[in-house]
C-alpha cells in the first residue's frame, strides 16, 4: 500500500525521520521545533560542522543538507525535491524562505590545476552565504559562494546568483538582473 504524501501517516513518518536524524547527529544538529524530513533525504553534519534548523522546517523528498561548516536555517523553511544546501564554511538562511526544486546553494568552489593533460582537484575555496527573510528561490536557481541575498527577494527560475542581491526585488537571468522592485 502506498502512503499518500498529504496523509497523516506520511507526515508522521517525516517528523520521525527528522527526530532520528537528531539522534544520529546529537548536539551538531539543533532543532528549533517540529519539522519534517522527506524520503531519501541526505542530511550530513560532519564532526566539525553544525546544523541549526528553526521551527517548522520542511525538507522535501530527495533533498540534501550538508554541514561541514556552519549551516543555520530560520523558521518556516521549505526546501523542495532534489535541492541542496552545502556549507563548507558558513551559510545562514533567514525566516520564511522557500526553495523550489533543483536549487543549489553552495559556499565553495573546487580548486583545480592542470598537470600535463590531467585536471587535478585540490581542495576548495570558500566564502559565506547569507540569505535574508522572505525569500523565494524558484526552480533551478544556483547561489554561489560569497553572496548575500537581502530580504523580500524573489529569484525567477534558472537564475544564477553570483553577486549580492539588494532587498525588495525580483531577479532573474544568467547572471541575474533586477527585473522589478518590490514595495
Amino acid at each position: 500500500m502506498r502512503i499518500v504524501k498529504n496523509s497523516i501517516a506520511y507526515k508522521s513518518c517525516s517528523v520521525l525521520r527528522l527526530a532520528f536524524a537528531k539522534m544520529v547527529h546529537g548536539r551538531r544538529l539543533e532543532l528549533g521545533g517540529v519539522g519534517m524530513l522527506g524520503e531519501s533525504c541526505y542530511v550530513l553534519v560532519s564532526p566539525r560542522g553544525t546544523l541549526k534548523l528553526g521551527r517548522r522546517a520542511i525538507l522535501g523528498d530527495h533533498t540534501e543538507l550538508q554541514a561541514d561548516g556552519s549551516l543555520t536555517i530560520g523558521d518556516n523553511f521549505v526546501i523542495n525535491r532534489y535541492s541542496r544546501v552545502v556549507a563548507f564554511e558558513s551559510i545562514r538562511i533567514g525566516n520564511n524562505v522557500t526553495i523550489a526544486q533543483h536549487v543549489a546553494i553552495v559556499d565553495h568552489d573546487h580548486n583545480y590545476t592542470m598537470e600535463g593533460d590531467r585536471l587535478l582537484l585540490k581542495g576548495y575555496s570558500t566564502s559565506p552565504i547569507v540569505i535574508g527573510d522572505n525569500v523565494w528561490l524558484a526552480d533551478k536557481c544556483t547561489v554561489l559562494r560569497g553572496v548575500t541575498i537581502g530580504s523580500n527577494v524573489v529569484a525567477g527560475a534558472n537564475t544564477l546568483i553570483n553577486k549580492d542581491v539588494p532587498s525588495n526585488c525580483v531577479i532573474g537571468g544568467v547572471p541575474f538582473k533586477i527585473l522589478k522592485e518590490l514595495k
